[in-house]
């Protein structure tokens, strides 16, 4: 009778073990979202999509043995993208917030940021304080950390007028808007903005700090998930991820 139970538990360990070793042969391909919308983290170019974010989900697939796929999403479908499993992962400059991790996952944090404020190149605008925003009409990504921070800090505390603060589905549409004068200033992430004030039409003329992580975004509860951190954990000790974001910031 002993003998019997013995072999019973054994099978049944021999069959969990095979069916955990046949999802992670189904498992072939990680599922990535971005916006494509975040130079240097993700921008399209040509016909690929490239960027920090992008490069560091080419690395962690790699360690896992199988094969990326990038899909296109406005910013603000990727965390439904998420949801209806459409993606394993939404990668695009994504903040790390208490609100998100009720409803996601996160990897560790890859960067840190803060909040620019941004106006054109030849605006006379200076602004000193938070409350100088509020003269001014402001720009910003929907549902993302700027538009998250101006309206807990400004429009919710009666400093920004609700009308005065703009929402569009990107940054750079959002950026379109500023550089036709249909808004007077732009809120977005400080390397983002960084980035494309290179180009000569934009300058930073604030920072808020806010000392924002980024981490890859995954669906909550996924056994992947603890694999691609480990992943993530296994680039930033080897000194990968540092070489990854030089590369693109320089």
């Amino acid at each position: 009778m002993k003998v019997n139970v013995l072999f019973l538990l054994l099978g049944l360990a021999l069959i969990i073990v095979c069916a955990f070793a046949c999802s992670l042969q189904q498992s072939k391909i990680l599922r990535v979202g971005t916006d494509a919308e975040n130079p240097p983290f993700t921008y399209q170019e040509g016909n690929n999509i490239k960027g920090i974010d992008i490069e560091i989900c080419k690395r962690i697939a790699d360690k896992l043995g199988i094969k990326l796929q990038v899909t296109r999403y406005q910013f603000e479908d990727l965390f439904s993208a998420l949801a209806q499993n459409k993606i394993d992962v939404a990668a695009s400059a994504i903040t790390i917030t208490p609100k998100r991790k009720q409803t996601m996952d996160f990897t560790i944090p890859y960067f840190e940021t803060d909040l620019a404020v941004v106006a054109k190149a030849s605006s006379p605008v200076q602004i000193v304080n938070l409350k100088d925003i509020g003269k001014y009409s402001v720009g910003c990504q929907s549902q993302s950390t700027s538009h998250q921070y101006l309206t807990e800090n400004l429009v919710e505390k009666d400093l920004l007028p609700k009308e005065k603060l703009k929402l569009y589905p990107t940054v750079i549409e959002t950026l379109g808007e500023l550089l036709n004068n249909k808004i007077d200033l732009m809120v977005f992430d400080e390397w983002v903005a960084k980035n494309i004030s290179e180009q000569g039409e934009i300058k930073i003329i604030y920072t808020i700090q806010t000392n924002e992580q980024y981490g890859l975004a995954m669906q909550m509860g996924k056994d992947i998930n603890v694999r691609i951190n480990k992943a993530m954990k296994e680039l930033k000790d080897s000194g990968e991820l540092k070489n990854i974001i030089k590369e693109y910031m320089e």
